[in-house]
């Protein structure tokens, strides 16, 4: 029999490859292309008065020089607004270059391509660009000032305002035997995956194709921007995702500016064209996230149990809002984590900043809200003069409540239902592993000695495998070998093993007989994404039933070539045979 492979241990199949240094990423691929540089505002906020790019034209080895100007069609337009909402009132996109202002430093105004990225940085340099300065909005109480506008039509720099509760918190608060106030805030960080952001674009006259190689979370993501912005089919456009160095949500972004200027240049010069962003331009023009104040009251009894929970908070998401309200409705919503006060409400504003955007990036909102509710947690605590598990015991859903319903709507716009759990239990596991009660006499110890040591802990529940869909392709091959083929990346999570695990199991195949290919839209045009711990749950559920799909059509055709029926046979090593009969 075929030794059971999911759930193993086994070696991880990019292993080898990768840690001989064979990994092909974005700027090992298509030598020789054109490359590129870009020229990025040096200002917070400023008016673009003139742009002089006559210096560069005759630099040898410069082959095109594009500003705002030079774009047509919908590549003068703005960038998508990925996830629209409803009370996402003012919602705000950048354009590909900017067309006559920039909000924050970084922003793309003028791209070059030359035969290599020395010339390109060289000639970038002698562009000269002319700004009217102008007053720069920076941090949440600049923001909620609003003395200056980052975008003059959006009053008060407030993109959204949006509300949820479970009732009267107010009132809930005021009758409590005890009331705390926190106001707590969270700073900025920035997303640093070893691979910053590349694309190489290659256009096939010929054909009428395009080839885009990109390091992203969603190649089909990229392929339906790139087709719109171009004005091409979908048909058209192929994405190929290859090695991914790292993500973490950065490059669920989509389109960033690149993204579709490089395929752009690549069509109109009939040459492949690259992109490889370098750290300093990561740090300035990719996606930042967390920055966010809170303002907390809380009402709550005796014995630490929550009555009644307002948070009030402020999102900075940047100068525009490419990706919605995902990160702030995160936030709202996860901060209850296992707990469930008795009524809750929520409310926060998503203010415009002259900084660079804010997206989606682990944790995607949730560690703002984790934050949040444990530091309350602790001084409920502290304020009870009680032991910070005790309380926490307190407020926990019971594993008899389940499925929870708390109320609220999630990130999807669907109700925010926990199906299971038992945090309970979780807390006893959790205290025993951390030696939380005997942590007094470690302390003293370390005292003695003259060190000084502290515990804390932290409970959350994480929204993960999100929906829509996800699919997945098998085809067994003449020579028995298996490919398998789903739409969302990889960035390292071992997908390569863990789907042929599932379809070695499923088929009755030799783990070494599969061959995983994830993020490429010849293979598998329709996906959604890598992100929030999705992959193994959407993507591998859909590539499980294909397989059985597939080993259904193999059993039914053995079958009939072996004249026995379906029930009697059984795929050992991809072999079907009669049981107990191998050699049939």
């Amino acid at each position: 029999m075929t030794t059971r492979q999911f759930g193993e241990r086994v070696a991880r199949v990019e292993d080898d490859r990768l840690l001989r240094g064979l990994g092909q990423y974005t700027d090992d691929l298509v030598p020789g292309a054109l490359e590129v540089a870009v020229v990025r505002s040096p200002h917070a906020h400023a008016r673009i008065t003139a742009i002089e790019v006559d210096a560069v034209l005759d630099v040898v080895g410069v082959v095109a020089v594009y500003t705002y100007d030079d774009l047509t069609a919908a590549m003068a337009e703005p960038l998508p607004l990925l996830i629209p909402h409803p009370a996402l009132t003012h919602g705000r996109t950048q354009y590909a270059l900017a067309r006559d202002e920039v909000n924050y430093v970084g922003e793309a105004i003028a791209m070059v391509v030359a035969t290599d990225r020395y010339v390109a940085e060289d000639a970038a340099a002698r562009i000269r660009v002319s700004y009217q300065a102008l007053p720069a909005v920076v941090g949440v109480p600049a923001a909620r000032a609003a003395e200056h506008l980052v975008h003059d039509d959006v009053p008060g720099n407030i993109a959204a305002r949006f509300e949820q509760s479970t009732g009267d918190a107010t009132a809930a608060i005021a009758s409590a035997p005890h009331r705390l106030t926190l106001d707590l805030e969270i700073e900025r960080s920035a997303s640093m995956p070893l691979e910053c952001r590349a694309t190489v674009a290659k256009w096939d006259t010929d054909t009428g194709r395009l080839q885009l190689w990109t390091s992203t979370q969603t190649s089909t993501g990229v392929r339906a921007a790139v087709a719109a912005k171009l004005g091409l089919d979908l048909v058209q456009v192929d994405v190929i995702t290859p090695d991914v160095g790292g993500g973490f949500g950065v490059k669920i972004m989509h389109p960033w500016p690149e993204e579709v200027l490089v395929p752009f240049a690549a069509r109109a010069l009939g040459r492949p064209v690259k992109f490889i962003e370098d750290r300093r331009e990561h740090f300035i023009s990719a996606a930042h996230e967390r920055a966010q104040q809170h303002h907390v009251e809380v009402g709550f009894d005796d014995d630490g149990r929550i009555l009644g929970l307002s948070v009030q908070f402020w999102h900075d998401h940047g100068a525009y809002t490419p990706y919605g309200l995902i990160v702030p409705i995160i936030t709202s919503t996860q901060l209850l984590g296992p707990y469930k006060p008795e009524v809750y409400e929520v409310a926060f504003e998503s203010l415009y900043t002259n900084t660079v955007i804010v997206t989606p990036y682990r944790g995607a909102g949730r560690p703002q809200g984790v934050f949040v509710m444990e530091r309350t947690m602790d001084a409920i605590a502290a304020d009870l003069g009680l032991d910070r598990t005790v309380v926490r015991a307190n407020n926990f859903i019971q594993p008899e409540e389940f499925p929870f319903d708390q109320g609220l709507d999630f990130q999807d716009g669907k109700p925010l239902i926990y199906d299971s759990g038992d945090f309970p239990a979780s807390l006893v596991k959790l205290k025993e592993l951390v030696g939380w009660d005997d942590f007094e006499r470690v302390r003293d110890e370390a005292r003695a000695e003259g060190r000084t040591v502290g515990i804390g802990l932290a409970c959350y529940v994480e929204g993960t495998g999100v929906g829509p869909y996800e699919g997945g392709h098998v085809q067994v091959e003449t020579s028995g070998k298996v490919k398998v083929a789903t739409g969302l990346t990889s960035q390292g999570q071992g997908h390569q093993t863990a789907f042929a695990q599932i379809v070695a199991d499923e088929l009755g195949v030799r783990l070494e007989d599969v061959e995983v290919v994830t993020g490429d839209t010849r293979r598998m045009p329709y996906a959604v994404g890598t992100f929030a711990s999705r992959a193994a749950v959407m993507s591998g559920s859909a590539i499980a039933l294909t397989a059985r799909s597939v080993r259904a059509k193999a059993l039914k055709l053995a079958a009939d070539a072996l004249e026995a029926d379906e029930d009697d046979l059984e795929i050992a090593d991809g072999v079907v045979s009669v049981k107990g009969a191998p050699g049939s």
